[in-house]
Order: C-alpha cells, then sequence, then structure tokens
C-alpha cells in the first residue's frame, strides 16, 4: 500500500513538473532533470506520510479491537449503541 501510493503521487509530482517547465518554455534537459528531482522528492516525503498514516490507522485499528475485546464500548453520549440508565431500568 506505501509504495504504491507514493509512486502514484510521485508520478503525478513529476507530470505537474513536466507540465509546468512545458509552458515555462524551458529546454527540453532543464525540464527533464528538475521534473527528475521533483519526482524523487515526492517520493521520499509520500513514503514517510504514507507510512506514518499505516502507522497511525493501525493503531487507532488495534485500540478499537481491544475496545471490542474487553466489552468496552466507545461512543459519545446519546449514542443508541452505548447502554444508558434509562434502557437497563426499563428492562
Amino acid at each position: 500500500m506505501i509504495s504504491q501510493i507514493s509512486a502514484q503521487i510521485s508520478m503525478l509530482a513529476f507530470a505537474v513538473a513536466l507540465l509546468s517547465g512545458v509552458s515555462a518554455g524551458n529546454s527540453f534537459w532543464t525540464v527533464l532533470s528538475r521534473a527528475l528531482i521533483a519526482m524523487t522528492i515526492a517520493l521520499f516525503i509520500s513514503q514517510a506520510v504514507t507510512w506514518a498514516g499505516k502507522l497511525a490507522l493501525r493503531d487507532h485499528l488495534q485500540r478499537k479491537k481491544y475496545d471490542i475485546d474487553h466489552g468496552r464500548v466507545s461512543g459519545a453520549e446519546g449514542d443508541p449503541r452505548t447502554p444508558t440508565n434509562a434502557t437497563t431500568q426499563a428492562s
């Protein structure tokens, strides 16, 4: 997942750099070298961002699983899934 997302972002950066360089009227080698630099930088940045996102998502899901396994119901007050005193007394 990380490599796929970062590859797509880096290719997008390469395409944007190519289009902006051509529209500015730069030479072929200038446009190509700057686009390659932009692609490389975008690849490293997107690798770091997607890795951090993966860790945050994994931590969140592990916490949810822990709450479910130990019978804890997470939710705000007024959430229909959360048992309240009124519903337990009425039954």
